[in-house]
C-alpha cells in the first residue's frame, strides 16, 4: 500500500505541474452549463498523466480510469462548474486571473472546487507515476452542474458504480462524513387578478403568502445525531405580474429546506401543505427546471440534493484516520459539511462516502476565494494513500 511519506515526496516532485494545472482551470470560466472549455483542459491533463481511459458522458461529466487489480474500486468525485464571480470591483485579484499571490492561488473556483479537483487528479496519478497497480480500479469523476443541484452526478450515478467514494469538496484537509440535504420547494398561492384601484374585485394572494410566512417557524423540523438540525428558509418571491398597479393572480414563495435523512421530499411537501391549509388556495411542489448541459442535451431536473452520513465508526473512517493524522499532524475528528455536495447523490446510489479536500470552505462563493499552494500540495499527497487504505478496508 502507498504510504504518506512516499506520496508526499512524489507530490513535491510534481508540485509545479499540479499548480500550473490548477491555475489554468481556475483561469477558465465554467458556469453551470458552460463547462466545455474547462472540460477539454481536464481531459487533456488526465491523458497526459497516463490515465488508462478517459471519457465524457451525455451531459458532459468526465471519467478518468486507472486500471487496477480485482479488488474493490474507489471513486473520487469533484465538479468543474463554478458560481458567477459577481462584481469585478470586489475582487483583490481578477476572478479569472489564476494569479498566485503570497503563496495562494486566487480566483473563482480555486477553493470550490477546481483546486481540490486538481489535487485529486494528481493524487490518484501517484500510482501511474510509481508504476504501481492499485488493488482495484480508480475512477476520477469530474461532474457538471453541481452548483445548481448536482445534475451531473445525479445523471452519472444512474449507470455508474464503485465500492466506495471520496468527495473532494474543501474541508481544510480534514475528514468529513456527511451533510444535510437540500430541497428547493415552491408554495404557489392562487388569487384573482384585478386593477389595484379596485382591490375588492380581486383576490390578493400576497395576504395568503404573508399568513403562511408568519406560520413558517411553527413547522416541525427533525434532528439527526450526526448532521444536526434541519432548517428551512424562505429565499425568493415571485408573482405573475410586472406592473405595480395590478393585483397578481398568483404569488410564489421559494423555500430552501436543509433536510436530514428522515425528511424526504414527499414528507416536506406534506408538512408544507398542512401548514398552508388555512392560508388560502395553494400548490406545493419541488422546483423542477430544464437545465442546459454543455454538450447540448437539456435535462429535466428536480432541485434535490440528498443528505448523507457515514457513521464515525465505519471501516472507511478507521482506515483513513491514521493517514490524515500523519499528514496534518493533528488529531482527526470527523465532522460534517454545512453545505450540500454531490456526495448525497453518490450515497443515494448505495456507495459509502467520505470526504476531504484542500482549501477553506468559508472562502467559497466569496470574492476572497483563494487556496494556499501548501494546502493544495498536502491535499494531493493524502489522496493516494487514502485510496489504497480504502481498498483494503472494503475487501
Amino acid at each position: 500500500m502507498l504510504n504518506f511519506s512516499e506520496a508526499k515526496a512524489l507530490t513535491r516532485q510534481h508540485c509545479d505541474n499540479l499548480v500550473d494545472f490548477a491555475r489554468r482551470i481556475v483561469a477558465t470560466p465554467s458556469l453551470s452549463g458552460e463547462e466545455g472549455d474547462v472540460a477539454a483542459i481536464i481531459c487533456a491533463e488526465l491523458k497526459l498523466l497516463a490515465y488508462d481511459d478517459v471519457w465524457t458522458d451525455a451531459v458532459g461529466n468526465i471519467v478518468g480510469k486507472i486500471n487496477g487489480g480485482s479488488g474493490p474500486s474507489v471513486m473520487l468525485n469533484g465538479h468543474m462548474d463554478v458560481v458567477d464571480p459577481g462584481p469585478s470591483d470586489g475582487w483583490p485579484h481578477p476572478a479569472y486571473s489564476g494569479e498566485i499571490v503570497d503563496g495562494h492561488l486566487w480566483g473563482r473556483g480555486s477553493v470550490d472546487m477546481k483546486g481540490p479537483v486538481a489535487a485529486m487528479i494528481y493524487g490518484a496519478a501517484c500510482f501511474k507515476k510509481l508504476g504501481a497497480q492499485p488493488a482495484g480500479d480508480i475512477f476520477m469523476t469530474v461532474a457538471v452542474s453541481e452548483e445548481i443541484g448536482g445534475l451531473g452526478s445525479e445523471f452519472l450515478m444512474r449507470d455508474f458504480s464503485a465500492d466506495c467514494a471520496i468527495v473532494g469538496e474543501p474541508s481544510n484537509n480534514q475528514l468529513r462524513i456527511g451533510h444535510r440535504g437540500r430541497i428547493e420547494l415552491q408554495v404557489k398561492f392562487k388569487g384573482r387578478s384585478a386593477h389595484a384601484s379596485a382591490p375588492h374585485l380581486g383576490t390578493n394572494p400576497h395576504f395568503a403568502a404573508a399568513k403562511f410566512l408568519q406560520k413558517l417557524d411553527q413547522l416541525p423540523l427533525a434532528e439527526d445525531t450526526i448532521l444536526g438540525s434541519a432548517t428551512i428558509a424562505p429565499t425568493l418571491y415571485e408573482t405573475d405580474q410586472v406592473s405595480s398597479n395590478v393585483i397578481p393572480s398568483e404569488a410564489i414563495v421559494f423555500l430552501d429546506w436543509r433536510n436530514v435523512p428522515s425528511e424526504t421530499p414527499d414528507h416536506a411537501i406534506a408538512e408544507l401543505k398542512k401548514l398552508a391549509a388555512d392560508c388560502g388556495e395553494c400548490e406545493v411542489s419541488v422546483t423542477r427546471q430544464m437545465r442546459k448541459t454543455y454538450p447540448g442535451p437539456s435535462q429535466d431536473f428536480a432541485s434535490i440534493f440528498p443528505p448523507f452520513s457515514t457513521p464515525s465508526d465505519h471501516a472507511l473512517v478507521a482506515a483513513v484516520t491514521p493517514i490524515i493524522a500523519e499528514a496534518t499532524g493533528q488529531p482527526v475528528t470527523p465532522d460534517v459539511w454545512n453545505f450540500a455536495t454531490d456526495g448525497g447523490h453518490i450515497h443515494a446510489a448505495g456507495i459509502p462516502v467520505i470526504g476531504i479536500g484542500p482549501g477553506d470552505d468559508a472562502l467559497a462563493h466569496t470574492n476572497q476565494e483563494r487556496i494556499a499552494i501548501a494546502d493544495l500540495e498536502l491535499g494531493s499527497a493524502i489522496y493516494g494513500p487514502m485510496i489504497g487504505a480504502m481498498m483494503e478496508a472494503v475487501t
